[in-house]
């Protein structure tokens, strides 16, 4: 018994609480704690309860230092915490690779628009006359793809503008 209270005074200073401030955050009474402290007295499951609620501690855990779980149970209980852990953080894992995956196709597609937006400047490059620009697709104004008719009215403007120069 004496092992527990050790352990139960070690984790009470390791949380800060004095045994006073757990017995009014647990609603197990100073002379109880100084008890089970002491090794006078053991707790109950019930009594184990509060006090993991108040030190922030695993209940288990301490129905195990308490002696109320055999060993081998605590070994499996052990690996059972393990292998809540390593889910965990495969959940995590998966996530961020989920997440990885979505930036991965974000970019594949920024990429494929960048190499169509190089493709069309690459073939403007090349073309000198103003018609022969206006022939091509995907021409805009502010953000807006210029129609055939747009096309054709912008072409009767540079006519008309241009027009002592073809006479």
């Amino acid at each position: 018994m004496n092992n527990f209270g050790e352990y139960l005074r070690a984790i009470r200073k390791a949380s800060g609480l004095s045994m006073a401030v757990l017995a009014e955050q647990s609603g197990v009474s100073q002379p109880y704690i100084s008890q089970i402290e002491r090794g006078e007295r053991g707790p109950s499951p019930e009594i184990l309860k509060k006090l993991a609620s108040a030190l922030g501690t695993n209940y288990s855990e301490l129905m195990l230092k308490a002696g109320y779980v055999p060993e081998e149970l605590a070994q499996k209980i052990d690996q059972l915490t393990l292998l809540k852990g390593l889910h965990s953080e495969y959940q995590q894992a998966t996530k961020r690779v989920e997440q990885a995956d979505k930036e991965l196709e974000a970019a594949r597609a920024e990429r494929k628009a960048a190499e169509h937006d190089l493709s069309w400047l690459e073939e403007m490059g090349r073309v000198t006359e103003l018609m022969e620009f206006l022939s091509k697709s995907d021409i805009t104004y502010k953000g807006k793809v210029l129609s055939d008719h747009d096309k054709q009215r912008i072409a009767g403007v540079v006519e008309f503008l241009f027009a002592e120069r073809e006479g």
